[in-house]
């Protein structure tokens, strides 16, 4: 019974994994990698510039890039309980996927990107083509003041 049990949680689990990994994996996948570059980057930056590699601006970027990854695992998370939550509830299903898991990976990975861009064009103006940085910062700058906008929304209604 025992046995029975355990092959019955492991086929479970494996089956939730590969669905999720079906579904979000290429994402997460990115998201992980432009991090990493990010970092990279911010470093071979710092030393080509000469900025002083501080430990208290170290730690405060590698908490933002965990709330990172937090954030897009919740955006999965709602991505599978919203429906789950719906059905049993309501009686309602979706007519398609959820998609927050998805946006927020879009917009890390857009974010990421335009700090991989800022940190090469810093360490070498050559590598980026300008028209490029300028582009990613027009995007990185309306999105920051649609956030913006949001923040003094939610703000008046406090």
């Amino acid at each position: 019974m025992e046995v029975g049990y355990l092959k019955f949680l492991g086929a479970f689990l494996l089956g939730m994994i590969a669905s999720f990994c079906k579904q979000y994996g290429l994402v997460i996948a990115l998201v992980l990698v432009l991090i990493v570059m990010d970092c990279v980057t911010g470093l071979v930056k710092s030393k080509i510039t000469g900025e002083k590699w501080d430990s208290k601006k170290g730690t405060k970027g590698f908490w933002k890039k965990m709330a990172l990854i937090c954030a897009l695992f919740f955006g999965v998370a709602l991505d599978a309980v919203i429906p789950f939550v719906l059905q049993l509830g309501l009686n309602v299903s979706l007519p398609f996927n959820a998609p927050f898991g998805l946006i927020v990976g879009a917009y890390i990975i857009l974010n990421e990107s335009i700090s991989i861009c800022e940190n090469l064009y810093a360490a070498n103006p050559a590598i980026i083509p300008g028209w490029m940085v300028r582009l990613l910062k027009i995007a990185g700058n309306a999105i920051d003041a649609g956030n913006d906008k949001e923040d003094k929304q939610h703000e008046s209604m406090d």
